[in-house]
């Protein structure tokens, strides 16, 4: 039995930790200093986080996430780890309860 990462699964760890030292680092000091997020900084990572692909990894693709399993989740939350948490927690993971919404349901809470 082969216990190491797949080749999938290393990316991700790649793409996750360049994305933590070039996206949510450089703001550390300043979310450790005012104890705040600005609104256009929430609004920025959001959207890179979108662009890059890590919003909702924890849904299947069906719901529009990236359906990642069990290990990758995990390989990803260690990365993002890496950060401050009001910057981690811009990276969404919805709630899995989201899978249980039709239509409009959907829409209207799937973005923060």
């Amino acid at each position: 039995m082969d216990l190491g990462l797949t080749d999938e699964q290393k990316m991700i760890v790649q793409t996750v930790r360049a994305f933590v030292e070039k996206e949510l680092v450089p703001y550390e000091d300043e979310i450790e200093r005012t104890d705040d997020v600005r609104p256009e900084l929430r609004k920025q990572i959001i959207r890179k986080a979108l662009d890059h692909g890590l919003y909702a990894a924890n849904m299947p693709e069906v719901y529009g996430g990236a359906g990642l399993d069990a290990v990758s989740l995990v390989l990803m939350e260690r990365e993002l780890g890496r950060t401050n948490f009001a910057l981690q927690y811009l990276v969404a993971r919805p709630s899995n309860i989201l899978q249980a919404c039709l239509g409009e349901q959907i829409e209207k809470y799937w973005f923060l």
